[in-house]
């Protein structure tokens, strides 16, 4: 995970500065992973992790939410040969029958709201959805936010492990380091 979090920050995935990332929500850190599409072998590596974790959660087809989240649920659909819906604002797309358990894939979770748009959608073609799979958790509140709903949320990787891994390569100074966790800390 080392390695793929390395290669992510090179590529500019991961940033430091002050971004704002809500409305008015200043941050001292960004990620973008919808930039990970133009490097298929980084993205291919996110996807094999989520599928490391995926396979262990019981799914009958799988729906990405927009963006990264469906970049990364067709690539895994199509190497595991799993059915995939899709969601965009007619409804749900693809061949499933009512009552099908469908697993939620999300590049990063930042404030839970598109995932909850894109799991009613499911829910409102019929679909069953109790699992939401993310890469990363950027710690901002939506794990919480998705359990608070009644849906389990499962991650890769968080947020605090990204900075402690980049600090530890010396690619993240002290002072952003103590930035980034102490906005972590007080979210």
């Amino acid at each position: 995970m080392k390695e793929l979090i390395l290669k992510l920050y090179a590529l500019g995935v991961i940033k430091f500065g002050s971004f704002e990332i809500k409305k008015d929500f200043l941050s001292p850190f960004q990620v973008d992973l919808t930039r990970v599409i133009s490097y298929p072998q980084v993205a291919k590596e996110i996807c094999n992790a989520l599928w490391e974790k995926a396979v262990h959660l019981s799914s009958d087809l799988i729906c990405g939410v927009p963006l990264a989240g469906s970049y990364f649920a067709n690539y895994i659909a199509w190497e595991q040969e799993l059915p995939l819906v899709a969601c965009h604002e007619g409804g749900v797309e693809g061949i499933y029958k009512t009552g099908q358990k469908c697993l939620v894939l999300q590049g990063a979770l930042l404030s839970g709201t598109h995932t909850l748009d894109t799991i009613e959608m499911l829910e409102d073609g019929g679909l069953e959805v109790r699992d939401v799979l993310s890469f990363l958790d950027l710690g901002l509140g939506a794990k919480k936010k998705i359990k608070t709903r009644g849906y389990v949320s499962h991650t890769v990787i968080g947020m605090s492990e990204i900075l402690q891994i980049l600090f530890d390569a010396n690619k993240l100074g002290g002072d952003n380091y103590k930035l980034a966790t102490d906005f972590l800390e007080n979210v």
